[in-house]
């Protein structure tokens, strides 16, 4: 209530509809999971308050502190309270299907448009839409494309056929092996500064011994590009190709990554050389061709 000239009180009403970034009405019922409503009545309040005030209802008396508005017992609905969180604790998100399945999430993200992979649910926001999905969905998914299922048994198994294969658009998957094993601190971390200080000088010392830089138009054909350019590079290409697969991932400490724990424990010294040959084979089948 506040006061106004030539009047002894002034109410104020605030109606609040905007919505949120996943295009949910912002209202009190929605904040704190009110499924009841009731023109008038209590939001915040102590349960004695409350309790008390159905109890008025219930009788159909209105009670003292209401404006004299028409509102009665029968103005009762419950209303939907659609909490999308709620809905999908207990789903998988696409990102989690990609990293539990063999393949990129470029082939999920296609098969859903293409209507080969239908999600359980569907958050639809103003800009882009989330999928979820049962983790008997995923499973059956897998089964029908003949997918592998990644699991911390055979991640390190699935880690080496990956780079073993290294399918190659550019060169850069075997430059970030080589960057995170020779930078891994003895957790399997690695600081982004270390790995764009390898990025640069791998491309430039290329083009100092006079060799091809790189076979397709980038920024290290320029020659002028900045760090920033470079983490974005390593972030949007490489990095994201083991990410996806859970192999590696962005530490909390957002100056760092590091490979995943499955596959951290398990790198011996032997399967560290092993890696560094199929990174140094990869690089000469792609210069070469």
């Amino acid at each position: 209530m506040r006061k106004s000239e030539g009047k002894e009180y002034l109410m104020v009403f605030d109606f609040v509809d905007n919505a949120n970034m996943f295009n949910e009405a912002l209202s009190m019922h929605r904040m704190f999971n009110e499924k009841e409503y009731r023109p008038g009545n209590f939001i915040l309040a102590p349960k004695a308050k409350k309790r008390f005030e159905l109890d008025l209802w219930r009788k159909g008396e209105r009670p003292d502190l209401y404006l004299d508005i028409p509102i009665y017992g029968t103005d009762y609905e419950e209303i939907n309270i659609f909490n999308w969180r709620d809905e999908v604790k207990d789903m998988i998100s696409q990102n989690e299907f990609v990293r539990m399945v063999s393949v990129q999430n470029e082939t999920i993200s296609r098969y859903i448009n293409e209507g080969k992979i239908i999600p359980d649910r569907v958050i639809e926001t103003g800009y882009r839409n989330f999928n979820f999905f049962y983790e008997d969905t995923v499973k059956s998914y897998a089964r029908k494309y003949n997918w592998d299922i990644i699991t911390q048994a055979n991640m390190m198994e699935k880690f080496m056929e990956m780079v073993e294969k290294m399918d190659m658009s550019y060169s850069y998957k075997p430059v970030l092996l080589y960057a995170m094993l020779e930078n891994a601190d003895e957790n399997g971390k690695v600081a982004v500064e270390d790995l764009i200080d390898y990025f640069i000088y791998f491309y430039e010392n290329r083009r100092k011994k006079g060799l091809i830089v790189e076979k397709k138009k980038c920024i290290y054909l320029r020659g002028d590009y900045t760090r920033n350019e470079v983490m974005k590079n390593i972030f949007s290409n490489p990095f994201k190709r083991f990410e996806d697969m859970g192999f590696m991932k962005r530490s909390k400490d957002l100056e760092y990554v590091e490979f995943n724990k499955n596959i951290w424990n398990k790198l011996t010294n032997d399967k560290i050389k092993l890696i560094i040959s199929y990174c140094d084979n990869a690089l000469k089948r792609y210069y070469d061709e």
